[in-house]
C-alpha cells in the first residue's frame, strides 16, 4: 500500500512539473536587444537567429505610436526607421505613446522635419567656419561652402569639436561637456545629442559622434518630409 502510494505521488509530482513548464515557458532572448544600429536603420532578426540592421522599404498598419527626441510622433517604430533611413540620421525614441500626453511637461521644444532635414549641414557649415577661424582668424567665410567637402574633410571637422569639448580628455563626452554644446534657440540640438547617444550608456562616445552626421548631405524625399 505504503508503495503503490509513493508511486501516485511521484506521478502526480511529475505531471505538475510538466504542466507547469507547459504554461510557463522560458521565452528566447532578443538577439536585437545588444545589437545598436546607425543611420536610422532597425534591427531585424533572421530566420538562423542572426541579426541584420536594415532600412525598411515598408511598415504595417497597426498603430503603435511612439515619441521621437525630436518631439515628432510616428504610428509605430518601423515608421520611425523607415523616416530617419531616408534622411540618412539617427533619430531616438523619447518614449512609447504619443508625444502630446495630457499633463507632459517638455524642456525642449518640437523639431520639425523640414528642420531636422536641414539641422545637421547648418550644424556641420557652423562648425566648418568655427574651426577654420581658430586656425586662420583672416580667413574670409564666403571663401569655402559645406557642398564642396570630402567625406575626409567632413570627418576631420566632426572630429575636431570632439576632441576641443572632450575637456578631461577621456575619449567621451560627458553630461557637462553636452550641456556646454547645447544652443538652447535651436530646436533640434537636444533630441541630436539624445539621438547620438545609441548605446544609452552614459555620455557619447567618439564612435557615436562620428554616427551621428551623415557622410554627405542627405537627399531631400517628400515622404521623409511629409512627417510634421
Amino acid at each position: 500500500m505504503g508503495a503503490r502510494l509513493l508511486c501516485l505521488t511521484l506521478a502526480c509530482v511529475c505531471l505538475l512539473t510538466t504542466a507547469t513548464a507547459e504554461q510557463s515557458p522560458v521565452k528566447p532572448k532578443d538577439p536585437c536587444q545588444r545589437v545598436f544600429c546607425t543611420k536610422g536603420r532597425m534591427c531585424v532578426v533572421n530566420e538562423d537567429r542572426s541579426t541584420t540592421c536594415v532600412c525598411p522599404e515598408s511598415c504595417p498598419e497597426e498603430y503603435n505610436p511612439v515619441c521621437s527626441v525630436y518631439r515628432t510622433e510616428f504610428n509605430n517604430k518601423c515608421e520611425l526607421h523607415k523616416f530617419a533611413c531616408r534622411l540618412g540620421v539617427m533619430v531616438g525614441i523619447e518614449r512609447q505613446g504619443k508625444c502630446d500626453d495630457e499633463g507632459d511637461k517638455w524642456k525642449w521644444g518640437p523639431c520639425s522635419a523640414s528642420s531636422l532635414q536641414q539641422f545637421h549641414d547648418r550644424y556641420l557649415e557652423y562648425l566648418m567656419f568655427a574651426r577654420e577661424k581658430e586656425l586662420d582668424p583672416d580667413f574670409p567665410l564666403e571663401s569655402k561652402r559645406l557642398e564642396s567637402l570630402t567625406y575626409e574633410e567632413r570627418k576631420a571637422i566632426i572630429e575636431w569639436e570632439f576632441y576641443g569639448m572632450d575637456k578631461n580628455h577621456n575619449d567621451i563626452l560627458d553630461k557637462d561637456e553636452i550641456k556646454l554644446m547645447i544652443d538652447p534657440n535651436e530646436d533640434c540640438m537636444i533630441g541630436f545629442m539624445k539621438s547620438c547617444d545609441y548605446d544609452h550608456k552614459p555620455g557619447i562616445s567618439r564612435k557615436e559622434w562620428n554616427e551621428c552626421f551623415p557622410p554627405i548631405s542627405p537627399e531631400v524625399n517628400q515622404d521623409a518630409m511629409d512627417f510634421k
